[in-house]
């Protein structure tokens, strides 16, 4: 939690507004955010546990999206702490159970956007790297043969498709939605990586398990039939996804004891088994 003196005292430097009313938002598993004035969001960064967050890139990339008009507006971003004021959206739904037709359009179209911009921040995602790392600082572990197994499986799709900026994180805390379009918000995982990541990121974190909905949203995102081949292929990029971010979500619950994590944890091992399964 951040001291509600430090807020009124930052956001008054920042707008020359007293902040009158402070919500706090429930937003994200590494940030405290705070609705302010019902006019603005702002972020604090809690302790970081990630070592791969970089602050500079992540202001980096806010700026590169920005006439991509996919995202919220930021109007202040502290290079080193990560802070950030941005405008609020106001009446904004996100997904409750599953995504309608339309809400499938929207991400497709919008992560098709981000993707056809061909930004690029020359610094990769590297998932492999990122799964290692969060590993070594674990204490239960993936078998390891099907681990071995997955991440091969991954580096070779990898080496099928070009590396582009990708978000990386495309939970149902970072869609939100309005009748006409979504905003993608929160771009503190973004970098360059294959853009199938992000279309299994949003399947896979949204719990979207039917096949004739994956494939209608692949229909979306590539404007033809869906390709047995991609849609193969993600399927082995979402095992990947899950045991990166079972290693993930067990290295934030061993640093910060937050039961969050552990749930997430849980979530992750079932996926990990379960994908495990159908792979016999």
């Amino acid at each position: 939690m951040v001291n509600k003196k430090e807020i009124q005292k930052l956001y008054f430097s920042l707008t020359n507004f007293e902040a009158q009313t402070i919500e706090r938002l429930r937003l994200g598993y590494t940030n405290y955010t705070y609705l302010i004035n019902n006019k603005h969001v702002l972020r604090f960064k809690r302790k970081v546990v990630d070592s791969f967050y970089d602050s500079f890139l992540e202001s980096k990339i806010i700026k590169a999206i920005e006439n991509l008009k996919i995202s919220e507006k930021v109007i202040y971003f502290d290079q080193k702490k990560g802070i950030k004021l941005s405008n609020y959206i106001p009446k904004t739904k996100k997904i409750i159970t599953l995504p309608t037709n339309k809400q499938l359009k929207f991400v497709a179209s919008t992560l098709k956007k981000l993707h056809q911009a061909k930004i690029e921040t020359g610094v990769s995602f590297d998932v492999v790297k990122r799964l290692l790392y969060y590993k070594s600082q674990c204490s239960d572990f993936v078998d390891k043969n099907y681990e071995t197994q997955v991440i091969k499986q991954a580096e070779r799709i990898y080496s099928l498709y070009p590396s582009v900026l990708c978000h990386n994180d495309v939970v149902r805390g970072n869609l939100l939605f309005r009748p006409n379009k979504v905003y993608l918000i929160d771009f503190e995982y973004a970098s360059d990586n294959i853009p199938l990541f992000d279309l299994a990121s949003f399947l896979s974190e949204n719990t979207i398990e039917d096949e004739l909905t994956r494939k209608a949203f692949l229909k979306f995102y590539f404007k033809r039939k869906c390709d047995e081949k991609i849609y193969y292929h993600l399927l082995k990029i979402i095992e990947l996804q899950d045991i990166l971010w079972y290693y993930w979500a067990q290295m934030y619950y061993i640093k910060t004891k937050d039961e969050t994590y552990k749930k997430i944890t849980h979530l992750k091992w079932q996926a990990i088994l379960k994908n495990k399964t159908l792979n016999k």
